[in-house]
């Protein structure tokens, strides 16, 4: 599994010590296994991970939304709503480029169409963080 997903073996270990990813089962010579949901339960951690969620706020997370389905359609709800976020990005860097090369003047909605993170940062916090009450580490960022 730690070739898989890039996770580490020793993060896994530390998964299962913490209780948030306990192997289904542990063969000869200590070699973890783990089962169909253990693999979805690991998607799950890593996407919240993604979102910058500690363990601690993870385990609240997985324990208060026990549906996969559910839990994995809202994710797929936010990662296209990134999407859409970084396309907008891209075509407006691709605009400054093209503007620049042509000596064209720039408005401010062509330059930064998609650069305001504070609706998706709110989603995501309210969403995910906010029963969790808390970001990686234990505590909230600075921004």
């Amino acid at each position: 599994m730690s070739r898989a997903t890039g996770v580490t073996s020793r993060a896994l270990r530390h998964y299962d010590a913490v209780g948030l990813l306990p192997a289904t089962a542990v063969g000869e010579g200590g070699l973890r296994r783990y089962d169909d949901r253990a693999l979805v339960r690991l998607q799950r951690i890593l996407l919240l991970r993604g979102l910058g969620l500690g363990l601690p706020a993870i385990r609240r997370v997985l324990d208060a939304e026990p549906d996969d389905v559910a839990a994995l359609t809202a994710h797929v709800a936010l990662l296209e709503r990134e999407r859409d976020r970084v396309a907008r990005q891209l075509a407006a860097v691709r605009t400054t480029i093209t503007r620049i090369q042509e000596g064209r003047e720039m408005t401010t909605t062509d330059a930064f169409d998609g650069f305001d993170r504070t609706r998706s940062g709110q989603e995501v916090e309210e969403h995910w963080a906010a029963d969790a009450g808390e970001r990686r580490g234990g505590r909230h960022r600075p921004t």
